[in-house]
C-alpha cells in the first residue's frame, strides 16, 4: 500500500505526459494537430463570363462578427482562408457597380481537422 501511495505521489509530482493545461477562456490548447489552413478559391466572372481581375469580394464571417475584403488576382481568383474555424462565411463579389448574388461557404470540423463546403466557388456579377 505504501509503495502504491509513493508511486501515485511520483506521478502527480512529475506530471502526466499527456496533460494539456486550460487556456484563459476555458478551452484547451491544440495538441498534435496539423494546423494547415484550408483555402477556398473564389473566381469572379464579369457579365461576359470572363474572369475579372481586381474585383472586390466582400467576406463576412457570420459566426464571429468579422468581415474583410479580398481582391482577385490577374486571373480573377481570390483565396478565402479559414481564419476562425467552424462557421459560415457569406460572400458577395463587386466589379465596378455590378454585384453577384450572395453565396455562402461553410467551414466544418474539429480543433484538429477542417473541411469546407463548397471547396471552390464561382461568383458571376450581374
Amino acid at each position: 500500500m505504501r509503495s502504491l501511495l509513493l508511486l501515485a505521489l511520483l506521478v502527480v509530482s512529475t506530471g502526466c505526459p499527456n496533460y494539456v493545461p486550460y487556456l484563459p477562456d476555458g478551452g484547451r490548447a491544440r495538441v498534435n494537430c496539423n494546423n494547415s489552413a484550408v483555402n477556398v478559391p473564389i473566381t469572379v466572372l464579369d457579365r461576359a463570363g470572363m474572369p475579372s481581375p481586381d474585383a472586390v469580394v466582400e467576406v463576412e464571417y457570420l459566426s464571429y462578427g468579422e468581415s474583410e475584403n479580398l481582391i482577385t488576382d490577374g486571373r480573377g481568383i481570390a483565396l478565402l482562408t479559414d481564419k476562425y474555424g467552424p462557421g459560415v462565411v457569406r460572400l458577395i463579389a463587386n466589379v465596378n457597380d455590378l454585384r453577384s448574388d450572395v453565396a455562402e461557404v461553410t467551414f466544418n470540423g474539429t480543433e484538429c481537422s477542417t473541411s469546407v463546403v463548397p471547396r471552390s466557388l464561382t461568383l458571376p456579377v450581374k
